[in-house]
């Protein structure tokens, strides 16, 4: 059979798509277990083709089943909008959606525009439901899939989760050939995606990728990453590991083998604090592997914040970090969570632990229920909107204790401090000489440079307006939406 698998056109606001743009590596790793099984694919990226192209595309290809993938809260207008128009001009191929939005939340996508919902690990849902539907078999049959193109929905049962995902196919990098120099992270471009692990054992309140995955971790073996990297020709990746280095002697196998093997990349990871704490010998083995830049999600600068988001974790930890990783000279990112209830003095001491630690490249998230979480069943009576394209972790859906104008002043304030401590620290005339050296050095191109400079720190997330904006239009987009906002239909 053939698959065309399409991402949806580009949106949001401000947060998740602006300032890493990814390839959509689930859809390659279906695609390519779907290839193993003797089917054709095609991956169709709208955020770069754009719609009219891309749909020429998809329409040249006549599929015989079209899959999308929400994976953001924010995707979920885009995500039906598409599949309308999709079902509007190939009404005879089967309309599927998956991704970890609709495997945590599938009664929102009982709308008619979807024919059957992927729940759970797309190479184990997938390759059954294709087969099935090629042989004319029973879906119900097929574990994973929620029937939503019957009298009513039914749930056909939970999906299987392979425990050795060494086993599970290779992704079908092939299939995103002529978009792969499109993405990047920051200025660093182009930009790889690679998954060495899945899931995670603790249990943030804010997340939820643990409950996805049901509290399990899953590793590939140092082999089976060797395998992976040989095939990646980016110079950049990003481990989409939730937290790299969860398995310390798997950690230190897999940087002898990569070592081992001459490949060198620049590794972006996220980890945990109190790993890097614990096993800082095992942090400067890394530094043999290539260049690194580490996420910490730190979230909250005291004890008592950290335990409101179940971090499981203490400030000592996240000062400790900090000081290890500045004395490797490895790069690092920290993140916060800022809390809608916030006050001033809350946004004063955050400045003030950038101030004390030097700690510059700091991101800012705004505490979002999502769908799926801990939280959102904790608050979601409180919500202010539903307006999904605002639940990109930039804007408050949550009431605010500042007025929201103020809340935002403040916000915008922490961006601004940040990129103020980098200029204090390195020097204004430093951070631009560097700059412009990495782009003779082809480290970035000219294009990702000015993009980022379009969309980045100092020209938007630095200003209360570029928040409040998307409030104030909120009214319009929902309108323009009202089509998609329907009530859905309980599952059987």
């Amino acid at each position: 059979m053939k698959v065309s698998f399409v991402k949806a056109p580009i949106g949001g606001i401000i947060g998740l798509e602006m300032i890493t743009f990814v390839e959509p590596l689930g859809l390659e790793c279906v695609a390519g277990g779907l290839e193993l099984h003797g089917h054709r694919c095609q991956i169709v990226d709208l955020r770069i083709d754009g719609l009219k192209k891309g749909l020429a595309k998809v329409r040249e290809f006549e599929p015989d089943i079209i899959g999308l993938q929400c994976n953001f809260t924010t995707e979920r207008y885009r995500t039906c909008r598409l599949a309308r128009q999709l079902k509007r001009e190939l009404p005879e191929a089967l309309m599927v959606v998956g991704g970890h939005d609709t495997s945590r939340d599938p009664q929102w996508f009982l709308k008619p525009e979807f024919d059957i919902l992927a729940i759970g690990d797309g190479e184990e849902v997938m390759p059954g439901l294709v087969d099935a539907y090629e042989k004319h078999g029973d879906l119900k049959a097929v574990p994973g899939l929620v029937l939503n193109n019957t009298s009513s929905p039914v749930h056909t049962g939970p999906a299987p989760a392979r425990r050795n995902i060494d086993e599970l196919p290779f992704p079908a990098r092939h299939l995103i050939e002529d978009y792969a120099h499109e993405y990047y992270i920051n200025f660093r471009r182009p930009l790889a995606l690679m998954e060495t692990a899945r899931g995670c054992p603790f249990k943030c309140n804010f997340c939820s990728v643990w409950k996805f995955h049901e509290s399990t971790f899953r590793e590939k073996s140092p082999a089976r990453v060797i395998k992976e990297l040989e095939q990646i020709k980016a110079p950049n990746i990003f481990i989409t590991d939730d937290i790299f280095w969860m398995n310390v002697n798997r950690g230190r196998e897999l940087a002898e083998a990569i070592k081992a093997s001459g490949i060198r990349k620049h590794y972006t990871i996220q980890t945990r604090s109190d790993i890097i704490c614990k096993f800082p010998d095992l942090i400067e083995q890394w530094k043999d592997c290539g260049r690194m830049t580490v996420f910490l999600g730190l979230e909250k600068i005291d004890n008592k914040g950290l335990e409101f988001v179940n971090k499981k974790n203490s400030v000592e930890n996240n000062d400790r970090a900090i000081k290890i990783l500045q004395d490797l000279g490895i790069g690092y990112t920290p993140n916060f969570i800022v809390d809608p209830d916030w006050d001033r003095e809350d946004f004063h001491k955050l400045k003030r632990w950038i101030d004390r630690t030097g700690a510059y490249n700091s991101g800012f998230s705004v505490l979002t229920p999502l769908p799926g979480t801990d939280l959102w069943d904790d608050t979601k009576e409180d919500l202010t909107t539903h307006d999904w394209e605002l639940f990109d972790i930039a804007h408050a859906v949550l009431p605010t204790k500042l007025p929201l104008e103020e809340f935002y002043q403040e916000y915008a304030g922490l961006w601004q401090h940040a990129l103020d401590t980098r200029y204090k620290i390195e020097g204004r005339l430093k951070c631009y000489v560097g700059l412009f050296a990495a782009i003779a050095t082809r480290k970035v191109t000219f294009g990702a440079m000015v993009k980022g400079m379009r969309l980045g720190i100092s020209n938007a997330l630095s200003k209360p307006e570029s928040f409040l904006r998307a409030h104030r239009s909120s009214s319009t987009r929902l309108a323009e939406y009202s089509d998609i906002i329907t009530p859905t239909q309980d599952v059987a």
